[in-house]
């Protein structure tokens, strides 16, 4: 019986045991099959945690993210939790925010200050500044990459404002006139004139006078810019092309700018040159009474002298466009040559044809001949057949150059005999002598022939000396 008891008592204790032991496996179980895994994105920062709650606001109650009020939350907190589930928790921070120089106190969760001043009550208006711990914000609406500390909120204030001489209206609420036009979407481009200044501080009667394109054609080049200067100087002024002396440019300096944007500088140069040039030196001729008649000696061989000239030239752009001579002078005097002519007469016989001649000078001239009916006289004039000398043409009278040989000069011209100096002719000069005959003993002349003048000798003022 007492074994028996004990077998039972025995056997009772084990199944209790093993009753406790199935429940606890049970309750692990279901401990372990609630267990989630929740991804949760914190503040941008992603994280995991394993829970068992079943809302979104205890899960992260559970992981130590209790919410507050003002903390943004998706899905939203009551919502149920699923394994897997993805929760984004943006947690709001303090943000001082001072609107018309009045601190505010603002809890938000946003990073768009746009949003974080409309949770602060304030309303933006094109034009308004924002500063975020200390740094202006740019725009608005676009999230920065910090939450702020502190944010700066100054109203948009109204600027007349002058645009290529029209008038408009801008609003901003930047420190400075370029900040301004920034604010108000006006670009600037190179060249463009701000007054008072891009740095200035509001002023009076701010404008902007916009650049016009210019092409400007100078030092061999062409240089691509703008300018909104009042003129063609100060536009090359501002591109660093200065007019030095006598530059002058295309339009004039003190004209406003061209309608084409086309500029021309044109660089000058002047260079004043001394030029010289040779002076000729004249001949001179002096009698030489050691020297036989019709003969010649160099006595001074000369030289040739200087002249200066003093010459201005004007170039543009590298090229010679005007010489002008300022004044010339002689700088070398020439020296002159000196031929001496001889006056020395030696009287000579010579026997010929017509018997022995003494003669005086003897020349080498080119002989033709002529008659009354070639002398180019109409037949009907009254001095038909008269020489230039009032006698009737017959043999025995010639033409010659009456400069070198004077009317009656006697001569003998083998071939032809004795002959007189009496007429003359258009084409009779210097060493040229028309022999005359009568119209049944004509000869015609064409050659050289050794004229010889007789003695007597004529006085030596009727002597042509130099006999060309």
């Amino acid at each position: 019986m007492r074994l028996a008891e004990r077998f039972r008592a025995l056997a009772g204790s084990g199944w209790t045991a093993g009753v406790w032991g199935l429940a606890a496996a049970g309750l692990l179980l279901l401990y372990l099959t609630g267990l989630k895994t929740v991804s949760v994105l914190v503040d941008g920062r992603p994280m995991e945690i394993h829970t068992h709650a079943q809302t979104v606001a205890a899960a992260l109650r559970d992981a130590g993210l209790p919410l507050q009020p003002a903390d943004r939350v998706s899905p939203a907190p009551e919502a149920l939790v699923r394994s897997g589930a993805r929760i984004r928790l943006d947690r709001a921070q303090l943000v001082l925010v001072q609107i018309d120089g009045e601190p505010r106190q603002v809890w938000s969760p946003e990073r768009v200050p746009a949003n974080i001043l409309a949770a602060a009550g304030v309303r933006l208006l094109p034009g308004d500044g924002i500063w975020a711990d200390g740094v202006r914000v740019v725009d608005a609406g676009a999230p920065l990459s910090n939450a702020p500390a502190r944010l700066r909120h100054e109203p948009a204030a109204r600027l007349d404002f002058i645009l290529n001489g029209g008038l408009t209206q801008i609003a901003s609420a930047a420190p400075t006139l370029g900040q301004k036009l920034a604010d108000a979407g006006i670009s600037l481009f190179g060249g463009d004139r701000v007054l008072p200044g891009l740095a200035a501080r509001t002023g009076s009667s701010p404008a902007l006078e916009r650049s016009a394109d210019l092409v400007i054609a100078a030092d061999g080049g062409e240089l691509h810019t703008r300018s909104a200067a009042a003129t063609v100087r100060e536009a090359l002024a501002a591109s660093g092309l200065i007019p030095v002396g006598l530059d002058y440019a295309i339009p004039a300096l003190d004209e406003p700018l061209p309608e084409d944007g086309r500029i021309r500088l044109v660089r000058v140069r002047e260079e004043v040159l001394v030029e010289q040039l040779p002076l000729e030196f004249e001949t001179l001729y002096q009698p030489v009474t050691d020297l036989e008649i019709d003969n010649q000696r160099l006595i001074e061989s000369g030289a040739y002298g200087v002249t200066a000239s003093r010459v201005r030239i004007r170039l543009e752009d590298g090229e010679e466009v005007r010489r002008e001579v300022e004044g010339s002078w002689v700088a070398v005097d020439p020296r002159p040559r000196v031929v001496g002519y001889g006056t020395q007469i030696v009287v000579r016989t010579l026997a010929t044809d017509d018997g022995t001649i003494e003669y005086w000078r003897a020349i080498p001239m080119y002989a033709t001949s002529y008659t009354a009916s070639t002398a180019g006289t109409p037949f009907d004039a009254p001095w038909y057949g008269i020489t230039a000398s009032g006698r009737r043409l017959t043999k025995g009278l010639v033409a010659i150059d009456r400069r070198y040989i004077p009317f009656g000069t006697r001569m003998y011209v083998p071939g032809y005999g004795f002959a007189d100096a009496a007429d003359t002719g258009s084409a009779i000069r210097g060493r040229r002598i028309d022999l005359g005959y009568d119209e049944d003993n004509f000869v015609g002349w064409h050659h050289t022939v050794t004229v010889y003048f007789l003695t007597p000798i004529p006085s030596a003022d009727s002597i042509a000396w130099i006999f060309p």
